[in-house]
């Protein structure tokens, strides 16, 4: 299909990459150097996507969705409404500022806009999801259903006295029903083997029947880690920091918010009415040990800027916080983050682009989950009759594709198989596939 993408930022980069291989594409920004990086099959246009004559020139007559991801909320609801002036099309609009989501969540369609991205909520939404991982004994550091509920992936952190610490992948074979396939290390993922051993602080990824892969997770669990059950402290209290704690109103927990700034932290207190709000700068050691941070079953690093972040991140280590989750805004800073070692790095814009990619991707690809900031994508996909892999061995099917990606689980009937090399397809399987990178090529042979 055409689609149309307006602004060339790390969102809308992202998004294009993700797309380039099964749709025509053309994308518009008013910095004629931001488009320098675009590759020659995508039809660029340097102008301002507010103006119809740069709307026509880019095609917009003939484009199917309409994406709209500059840096500014306003600029991205105009066009949207624009483009419905001008055209049939889908729109989705990124945004920021919670107050347009807040309208069109009450208006479904206002301003135009068929989907509209909210950065601050999908981003607090995937950290308080997190934290309810958290709160059982597996303590998963991300979870996801297939198949109707059949298959469950986790991605679980190998603490230093996890039992799988210098053990191999092979010895996992002693939990029935369980597939561990990927890892990720020292900012790499990959697909293991049975020959790869785990080290402490390793990611990996399990598919399975959901109770054997909550049961492997409690299994390895360490036993110095206590689940999240009464305390969370939010470290900034911006849009990400108030979405988070809003989400959590009604539950049990005791949220403290901390915010520097008097106006901001007057705000939140005026419109949150369970979390306790502080005001205080969290940068100075102190304010950690008057208010007891550290003690805290998991802590949040929200604040608006990366160097602020970091620093607080380095004094939760020094604390020896439990559970630290830090919030990385610029894509440089990424690989730092990742090297603090800690409980979880969430990219807000990497969340928009991916929940953008999943919104188009999922009316052809089924269930597509994206994990490691991009390096590994899961795939569910259901066997018909034309299906060029029918009846054929796993083994098989391994010999038709060089990319690297690994059978996760079957979902046959009511029951799950974990597939070795001469696992048979048959006729309605869902094949659930991680692979590393790229693959919709592989997917859509498939």
């Amino acid at each position: 299909m055409k689609i149309l993408i307006i602004g060339a930022g790390q969102v809308g980069m992202s998004v294009m990459e993700d797309l380039i291989d099964d749709h025509k594409i053309s994308m518009i920004d008013k910095d004629a150097s931001s488009l320098d990086r675009v590759p020659f099959e995508v039809e660029v246009i340097a102008g301002n996507g507010l103006e119809e004559e740069v709307l026509q020139s880019a095609g917009i007559k003939e484009a199917e969705i309409v994406l709209s991801t500059t840096s500014d909320d306003h600029t991205n609801v105009l066009i949207g409404s624009m483009a419905k002036l001008l055209t049939e099309c889908f729109t989705i609009a990124r945004v920021s500022d919670p107050s347009f989501a807040n309208i069109w969540d009450t208006r479904e369609g206002a301003f135009g806009i068929d989907a509209m991205i909210d950065r601050s909520y999908l981003t607090a939404k995937q950290i308080t999801d997190l934290l309810w991982f958290q709160s059982t004994r597996q303590e998963s550091i991300n979870e996801e259903l297939y198949c109707q509920g059949k298959v469950k992936m986790s991605e679980f952190r190998l603490e230093s006295d996890s039992e799988l610490i210098d053990k191999t992948v092979q010895h996992c074979e002693k939990y029935p029903k369980i597939n561990v396939v990927g890892i990720f290390r020292d900012s790499d993922f990959s697909i293991v083997s049975k020959d790869t051993s785990f080290e402490e602080g390793d990611r990996i990824t399990v598919f399975g029947p959901p109770q054997k892969v909550d049961d492997f997770g409690i299994s390895i669990a360490s036993t110095e880690m206590e689940p999240v059950q009464d305390t969370f402290d939010i470290l900034g209290g911006g849009d990400i920091g108030y979405q988070a704690a809003l989400l959590l109103e009604d539950t049990p927990l005791s949220i403290r918010i901390f915010e520097k700034d008097p106006e901001r932290a007057q705000f939140l207190s005026e419109h949150l009415s369970q979390a306790m709000v502080l005001q205080a700068d969290i940068t100075e050691r102190s304010v950690w040990e008057e208010e007891h941070i550290p003690e805290s079953d998991i802590l949040l690093v929200s604040t608006n800027d990366d160097a602020k972040n970091i620093l607080v991140t380095l004094i939760g280590q020094e604390h020896e916080s439990s559970r630290l989750v830090s919030v990385v805004h610029e894509n440089q800073y990424l690989s730092l983050f990742e090297s603090l070692d800690i409980t979880r790095v969430i990219h807000p814009r990497e969340v928009v682009a991916s929940s953008i990619t999943n919104y188009v991707k999922d009316s052809y690809t089924g269930h597509l989950t994206e994990l490691e900031h991009e390096s590994g994508e899961i795939f569910e996909i259901k066997i018909d009759a034309e299906s060029q892999v029918l009846n054929e061995t796993i083994e098989d099917l391994k010999k038709r594709f060089d990319h690297p990606y690994e059978v996760g689980a079957i979902a046959r009937q009511n029951h799950v198989i974990i597939p070795t090399l001469d696992t048979s397809i048959k006729l309605g399987d869902q094949l659930v596939i991680l692979t590393t990178g790229k693959a919709e090529d592989m997917v859509d042979k498939l």
